[in-house]
C-alpha cells in the first residue's frame, strides 16, 4: 500500500569616449573638458531595468482531471477499507489536460469504529509525485461517503501538499473524526467513497508552482 524558478537575465553595457566623434586635432585636453561631460556613454540598447529583468514565473491555475470512486469492503466488525483498482488523482494545467502538474496514487481509505461503536475515524493515505510542479497551497479535496444507492452520508474536506522532491513519496496519513451522532449510521451504510476536487462559492482556484 505504498502511496509520486528561471535563470536571471543580465544586460552587458560597453562604454566609449564621449569625445570619440571629434577630430583628433580639435579634441580638448582633459583639463579643458567640461567637468559635467559624461565619461562613458552606453553602446547599443537601453539599460536593464527591473521591468526588463526576467521574473520568477508565478503560480499557474491547476485542475483535477477527474474524481475517483472506491468500493468499500468490510474487513472486520470494526474496520472497512477501500478497494484499490489503480485509482489516481492527477492535476493538470487548467484547460490543458496534457500538461500534467502532479499526481496522487496508492490511495487508501479506512473506516475504523471503536469497540463501543460510538466513535468512527476515517483515515486517508497516499503517495504523491511531482511532475515538474508543486502545490503553492495544498491541493484541496473533498471525500464523500455514500450509501449503496449513492446518497451522501458524510463528507470530509482536506488538503494534500506536493513538493518538488516528491517522487512516489508516501505522505503522512490523515485522520478525521465523524460526529458521534451519525457515526454508527455512516459506518453501517457506507458502501462507496468518492474523492473529488473541493469546491465552494468564491473559493480561490487551485494553483501550482513550477519547480526551479
Amino acid at each position: 500500500m505504498d502511496i509520486s524558478r528561471r535563470a536571471a537575465l543580465t544586460a552587458a553595457l560597453a562604454s566609449v569616449s564621449a569625445l570619440a566623434g571629434l577630430p583628433a586635432r580639435t579634441q580638448p585636453s582633459p583639463k579643458d573638458a567640461p567637468k559635467d561631460a559624461p565619461k562613458d556613454a552606453p553602446k547599443g540598447g537601453p539599460k536593464a531595468t527591473p521591468e526588463t529583468a526576467a521574473k520568477q514565473p508565478g503560480p499557474e491555475p491547476a485542475a483535477l482531471e477527474k474524481p475517483v470512486l472506491f468500493d468499500i469492503s468490510t474487513t472486520s466488525g470494526s474496520l472497512k477499507e477501500s478497494v484499490q483498482n489503480g485509482q489516481e488523482l492527477i492535476w493538470h494545467r487548467k484547460g490543458q489536460p496534457a500538461e500534467r502538474f502532479f499526481q496522487v496514487t496508492n490511495i487508501a481509505v479506512g473506516l475504523l469504529r471503536s469497540e463501543t461503536g460510538g466513535q468512527l475515524t476515517v483515515t486517508f493515505s497516499c503517495n504523491a509525485s511531482s511532475l515538474g510542479f508543486m502545490t503553492s497551497e495544498e491541493a484541496k479535496l473533498n471525500m464523500i461517503l455514500r450509501t449503496k444507492g449513492g446518497a451522501a452520508l458524510h463528507s470530509w474536506a482536506f488538503g494534500i501538499p506536493v513538493k518538488c522532491t516528491d517522487k512516489n513519496q508516501s505522505l503522512p496519513p490523515q485522520t478525521h473524526e465523524v460526529p458521534k451522532e451519525v457515526a454508527a449510521n455512516v459506518f453501517t451504510n457506507t458502501y462507496s467513497i468518492e474523492i473529488a476536487e473541493y469546491t465552494e462559492p468564491n473559493l480561490p482556484e487551485q494553483k501550482a508552482q513550477r519547480c526551479g
